[in-house]
C-alpha cells in the first residue's frame, strides 16, 4: 500500500510541476521577428564555406525583450530603435562563435526597429510590443 501511495504522490507532484511550467511559459511566449537581410561585402564568399551565416531574432512581447542570434557575420552592432528614432538598447558583438544578444525595450509598448550592421551584412526588422 505504501508503494502505491508513493507512486501516486510522485505522479501528482509531476503533474503539478508540469502545470506550473506551462503557466510560466505563457508569460514568455516568443514571436519570430521577420528580418530583411542583405549582404554588403561579396569579396569574402562565406556562403560557399561550411560555416553559414546566421541572423535570427525572437521577440518576447510580454517581457519587452528581443533575442538576436548571430553567427559568422563579422563584428556587428545590434540596435533596438523606438518610433522616435532613439536607440533604446544596443550591443557590439563578435560573431565568430554563435552569439545571442538580448535587447530590452524597457517594457514600453510600441513599434521598434531592429538594426544589425556588420562589415559584410546589413539586416533590419520590425518588432511590436
Amino acid at each position: 500500500m505504501k508503494k502505491y501511495f508513493a507512486i501516486i504522490s510522485l505522479l501528482l507532484a509531476g503533474v503539478i510541476s508540469l502545470y506550473g511550467m506551462n503557466n510560466h511559459s505563457n508569460e514568455s511566449e516568443s514571436v519570430i521577428v521577420e528580418i530583411n537581410k542583405s549582404k554588403i561585402d561579396w569579396s569574402t564568399d562565406i556562403e560557399r564555406s561550411i560555416d553559414f551565416s546566421v541572423i535570427e531574432a525572437l521577440a518576447y512581447p510580454k517581457l519587452g525583450l528581443v533575442e538576436v542570434t548571430l553567427h559568422n557575420i563579422g563584428d556587428a552592432t545590434v540596435r533596438l530603435i523606438n518610433a522616435n528614432n532613439q536607440v533604446v538598447s544596443s550591443d557590439y558583438v563578435q560573431t565568430d562563435m554563435l552569439t545571442t544578444v538580448y535587447l530590452d525595450a524597457s517594457s514600453t509598448n510600441g513599434i521598434y526597429y531592429l538594426e544589425i550592421v556588420s562589415p559584410s551584412w546589413y539586416a533590419e526588422g520590425v518588432v511590436t510590443f
